[in-house]
């Protein structure tokens, strides 16, 4: 319902946006530079709560999905032969449970395209040891984030992690010790039996271990993981919505008092250090089952299923669902996720689009300013706390019904013809 109202408002587009089969991607070969995803899908276990598209882990398909992963870089060596790779993000499923083919991987990366000196990679404490740390950190990785989820043992217990808090506590400091320049901890909150005192001794804990960044996501309950009925069976209840505003307000206020700057809706980064961050982007290229890819006006996803595009990328792309964005949609997504970072650049517009902010979106600008909703800062129009509230049920709707359609249609049939959102 909240992304048809905001498509419809925003967009003007009363027919829903569609992703076919048919629209397959086209590229502008010119491209500068590009920030570049990832997906490790191996799991050691499938968590209950995560959305995120997954396997459990088999040694001999690893090697197959790494050798595809090879050869789907390799196709894009082809396509942007003179591009730089500003950023390598590997994200899953759990990338630590195969870290020496991450170190093989980093290796081509480096070898087929000019690389900037970000790489970040998403960890399962359990996977931290000092062995895997010097690895990851000899490759070039200096960032890593931990996901953590919180380090209350009962929680951990009944969301279905394989660790305790003083294990999880443990991981983070041996992250630390590894000299990574960011180390962020994942944290959930919002979720079932937690209350707001559990929530701020999770973001006092990552605080106090010194993490550079914390980054907290409330819990948000997809169908098609099947969380509804693992909580139920439970016996325990969904947090409502009033708690959950007082938990991300204790959030907020507690990252004030250690000096973070809120860097987006849902992260909190310390003075001084690099962000950490994953989904922000401008352009983008997606490697792996499930991954998606943004650029040259064109959005477009691989296939989910691992044998699948593991078949697939000895083909070709292994793309199965694509679209050309309008050009003010384009405009829309770029605004959409620097209101996710809390800060809109005006120059930044009008550098990558030639045309005035205002011109296009001055009426909806004025509106977030007149509300209370957001402010201006130089260059820049930065959300207020009023206004981040509004984006985080903003982001937690569109998140639902985005995955629950375009997520849950690609894991259900491998190769769709359509999906509409």
């Amino acid at each position: 319902m909240l992304s048809t109202l905001l498509r419809i408002v925003l967009a003007g587009q009363l027919k829903p946006f569609c992703l076919s089969s048919k629209e397959k991607p086209h590229f502008d070969t010119s491209i500068e530079s590009f920030g570049l995803y990832v997906h490790i899908p191996f799991c050691r276990q499938i968590c209950p709560f995560c959305p995120y598209n997954k396997c459990l882990h088999r040694e001999d398909k690893v090697n197959l999905y790494c050798r595809a992963l090879s050869l789907e870089l390799r196709r894009y060596r082809e396509i942007f032969s003179g591009a730089r790779v500003n950023s390598v993000y590997f994200g899953g499923g759990t990338p630590t449970t195969i870290t020496p083919n991450l170190v093989q991987l980093i290796d081509e990366i480096r070898s087929l395209f000019k690389m900037g000196n970000q790489i970040g990679v998403e960890a399962h404490p359990n996977d931290l040891n000092p062995d895997s740390l010097r690895l990851l950190r000899h490759a070039g990785v200096n960032m890593l984030s931990v996901g953590v989820q919180t380090f209350n043992s009962e929680l951990l217990r009944i969301i279905g992690r394989p660790y305790d808090g003083i294990m999880a506590k443990g991981a983070v400091r041996k992250a630390f010790d590894a000299g990574f320049d960011t180390v962020d901890v994942d944290l959930i909150f919002a979720l079932p039996g937690q209350n707001v005192e559990d929530v701020i001794n999770d973001v006092a804990t990552a605080f106090e271990l010194g993490a550079h960044q914390v980054s907290t996501y409330p819990l948000i309950i997809f169908p098609y993981t099947g969380m509804d009925i693992y909580i139920k069976r439970l016996g325990l209840k969904k947090t409502g919505m009033a708690a959950e505003k007082g938990m991300l307000e204790a959030i907020v206020y507690l990252a004030e008092k250690h000096g973070y700057r809120r860097t987006s809706i849902w992260t909190f980064t310390r003075e001084g250090a690099p962000r950490y961050s994953s989904v922000t982007r401008e352009r983008f290229v997606g490697i792996g089952a499930g991954s998606a890819s943004f650029n040259s006006g064109y959005f477009y996803l691989n296939t989910f299923d691992v044998e699948q595009y593991i078949e697939s990328v000895g083909k070709g792309l292994p793309v199965s669902l694509g679209m050309k964005l309008p050009v003010r949609v384009e405009m829309l997504y770029w605004l959409y996720w620097r209101m996710y970072d809390m800060e809109i650049p005006v120059s930044r517009f009008e550098e990558l689009f030639q045309e005035s902010i205002r011109q296009r979106f001055g009426l909806l600008l004025q509106l977030l300013r007149l509300s209370g909703m957001a402010t201006r800062n130089g260059d820049s129009i930065r959300l207020t706390k009023k206004g981040a509230y509004l984006f985080h049920l903003v982001e937690k709707g569109h998140s639902w019904d985005y995955l629950c359609r375009v997520w849950a249609g690609s894991l259900k049939e491998t190769w769709p013809s359509q999906i509409s959102f």
